[in-house]
Order: C-alpha cells, then structure tokens, then sequence
C-alpha cells in the first residue's frame, strides 16, 4: 500500500475518533444539548454508525473473498452488526445500548483477528493494528460514560 493512502487511512481513522471523544467528554462534563441532542445520545447515535460501518467492511471483505474462500457466516456476522446497532438506537435503555455497543466493536475486532490470522482480511496488517487503536479508544469513551452515568 502506498504512502499517501497509508496517511489516509491513519488521517480519517482517527478523525473517526472526534465524535466519540466529544460527546463522551461532553457527557463527562454534564454539557447541555448540542443541536437539541444530549451528548449521551450523541455517543450512543455515533457509535450505532460506526458499529454498523464495521458490519459493512466485513460485508465488503466477504464479497471480495467469495471466489476464493468460504464467507457465509462473515456476510451474516455482518448482518448481526448492522441490526444490533440498530436495536441500540431503538431500545432506549442507555446502559443496554453502551454495552451492547461496546460488546459489538470487541467482537468485531475479534473477527478481524482472525479474519488476518487466516489471510481473509487485508494483507496490509498497519489496518489491523489502527483498528486496535481505534477500537481500542472508542471503547474506553463509551466505558467512562457507562461507568459516570449508568452505573
């Protein structure tokens, strides 16, 4: 892969990471509504988006690979993300929903771990080590929610 796309990649992955850090600090901070929605649905909103993209690029994967591997069961774990992030918007129960959220990111990066382990996913392994990265502070956000509000 080359350079540019690799600064791309790293560029919007972490620019992902804003609305996560600003809605979970802005819950954090007790903050009023931004644009009518309270940060705690903010976060909640975001991470079903975010969640539902990770559905979408194991979906992604699964059609690139079908030819050459077996990708049935990655086309419906990419189905279950998908709706689980869309049962979290909908159940309004902001602990269900953060830690189904969060249960979801781990499993789909669990996925991936094995996905690259097995050649399914990307060669390019910098992509596995930024969704770490990634994943890895996303879940931390909506943690210091759950734990500051919920709990």
């Amino acid at each position: 892969m080359n350079t540019s796309k690799n600064w791309l990649i790293y560029i919007l992955g972490f620019l992902g990471l804003v609305p996560f850090l600003a809605s979970s600090l802005a819950a954090l901070m007790h903050t009023g509504a931004f644009w009518g929605i309270q940060p705690l649905e903010f976060l909640i909103t975001y991470g079903a988006i975010i969640l539902s993209f990770l559905g979408g690029i194991l979906w992604g994967r699964a059609l690139h690979r079908a030819e050459s591997e077996k990708t049935m069961g990655l086309l419906l774990f990419s189905n279950v993300f998908a709706l689980l992030a869309w049962f979290t918007i909908l159940i309004h129960a902001p602990a269900w929903s953060l830690g189904l959220q969060m249960a979801g990111f781990a499993l789909v990066l669990y996925i991936e771990q094995k996905l690259a382990r097995s050649s399914a996913m990307t060669s390019y392994m910098g992509y596995y080590r930024i969704r770490v990265l990634l994943t890895t502070a996303a879940i931390v956000c909506q943690l210091l929610v759950f734990g500051n509000h919920i709990l």
